[in-house]
């Protein structure tokens, strides 16, 4: 009877420990399963490449609804049916592109590619967004939202029964030290660092950047420039007809010089086919070792042949590919830089600083302008070290950021180009086009380089001109 009950026993011993080896391998599976799912999504949202998963149709057309909220908010006070060609426009101009538009009272419409560099773009704005307006903890979990979207379903209890069962399970196994669930638990610790630092990077990139306010559309373009573009509509996809809504970097100036910098050692993202590469660099062979090229400039000189009617001299691309030397680089530069204006606007400053020198009397007839004056030039010295001091911010991000890189970007510089306008030392540096950026360790060297040679080459142009001036 004895031997009976004791084979019972152990029977039931062994059939409840059978029973509970067998659930915590069914949890233990689970948990590694899920903890191999988390890993890998976190992994997925620093992983180098595009920063968007552009071939995702449910992750475009969430990017590009929420875009188009956001521009509802701004067209709700501000209708688009003004808007018109952009008058000097120094970048994207040739024969196939459209437009940039200007809209009253200080936004661009700037037109998006319909191929994955408008949803990468239209996704590094957002992105900048987010992380200005909420931090990491809005912008992390903005990155996590497509993949809860794909894979949760809130209103079916048994999917919620088995999460609840599943965080069980990776709390027991995290307990007991499970390797593999360690192991997974160090790449989600290590990829939530590397967004904060992404986050934080994007967040300081706002105030290198123009305002972002989404994305419109126009239904068509008129084929005549003069007519008024009909009114926009939301959208869910990027079309022929969707623009950007951003900040107009040239509305606070009445003669605006502008100049569209390609800075970077090379135009073409990693992995760019043998054809992409040729394409890019026959553009300017030079690129590799100047470190940025000139797109466009825009410069006020009434008198000069090739001014237009507002005064104003428009280099085109051909110029900023024909710069081989560094010479001829810096050249260009300091023409873009000298104000072509009269004598006495010239001399006035000079008057200014020897006042203390010269009675009231010489000095009128010094900035007269009754008499006929020469035309001359100025370097405009203190522009220039305004844009220089801005530079620095740009140099100083690129050297922190060691996960992002910008290639085919531009740095946007402008500046006042009337000397008798009371703000004439008011300048701005932004940057734009954002088609290409990728997610790259290391950041990118390429860009600081450019930077860095542009400020340098900025600088002598800045000490050549304070020499002239001590003479």
């Amino acid at each position: 009877m004895s031997t009976l009950r004791a084979r019972s026993a152990f029977v039931a011993v062994a059939s409840t420990s059978a029973a509970a080896l067998t659930v915590w391998r069914v949890l233990q599976w689970r948990a590694r399963r899920k903890a191999r799912l988390v890993a890998e999504r976190a992994a997925r949202m620093v992983q180098d490449g595009a920063m968007i998963d552009f071939t995702d149709k449910a992750i475009t057309t969430g990017l590009v609804e929420t875009a188009t909220k956001r521009a509802s908010k701004w067209l709700s006070y501000q209708s688009i049916d003004s808007a018109q060609p952009m008058i000097g426009q120094v970048g994207g101009i040739s024969f196939n592109k459209r437009r940039v538009l200007s809209l009253p009272p200080d936004y661009v419409l700037k037109p998006l590619h319909t191929d994955h560099r408008g949803f990468r773009e239209a996704a590094f704005y957002e992105a900048v967004k987010m992380a200005s307006q909420h931090g990491r903890r809005g912008a992390a979990a903005t990155a996590t939202t497509p993949y809860n979207k794909k894979n949760s379903d809130d209103g079916d209890a048994s999917f919620a029964a088995i999460e609840k069962c599943d965080a069980w399970a990776m709390t027991l196994a995290m307990f007991l030290h499970d390797a593999i669930v360690a192991e997974s638990e160090h790449t989600v610790v290590a990829s939530w660092k590397a967004l904060h630092k992404e986050i934080d990077l994007l967040k300081s990139m706002a105030k290198l950047t123009a305002s972002y306010y989404g994305i419109v559309e126009q239904n068509a373009l008129p084929s005549n420039p003069n007519e008024v573009p009909p009114l926009p509509r939301t959208m869910s996809e990027i079309t022929s007809d969707s623009y950007l809504l951003l900040s107009d970097l040239t509305s606070n100036f009445s003669k605006p010089c502008a100049i569209d910098i390609k800075i970077g050692r090379q135009s073409y993202e990693p992995g760019a086919s043998d054809e992409k590469k040729q394409r890019e660099t026959a553009k300017y062979p030079s690129q590799y070792e100047q470190g940025f090229r000139i797109v466009g400039a825009r410069i006020f000189d009434s008198d000069h042949p090739d001014s237009d009617p507002d005064g104003f001299r428009q280099l085109d691309k051909h110029f900023g590919r024909a710069l081989g030397s560094r010479d001829s680089v810096k050249d260009a530069l300091r023409t873009f830089f000298t104000s072509h204006c009269h004598a006495a606007v010239y001399n006035e400053s000079i008057a200014t600083r020897s006042r203390r020198a010269m009675s009231s009397q010489s000095l009128a007839s010094l900035t007269s302008v009754d008499q006929p004056q020469p035309k001359d030039t100025m370097l405009r010295t203190r522009t220039l070290s305004n844009i220089l001091q801005q530079l620095r911010a740009f140099q100083r991000w690129f050297e922190d950021n060691k996960c992002l890189a910008f290639y085919s970007s531009s740095i946007f510089i402008v500046y006042e180009g009337d000397p008798n306008s009371s703000n004439k030392d008011l300048s701005n540096v932004k940057m734009i086009d954002f088609g290409h950026v990728v997610r790259q360790a290391g950041g990118d060297p390429g860009y600081l380089y450019g930077v860095k040679r542009l400020s340098n080459m900025l600088t002598e142009v800045l000490e050549e001109g304070n020499d002239c001036k001590n003479r």
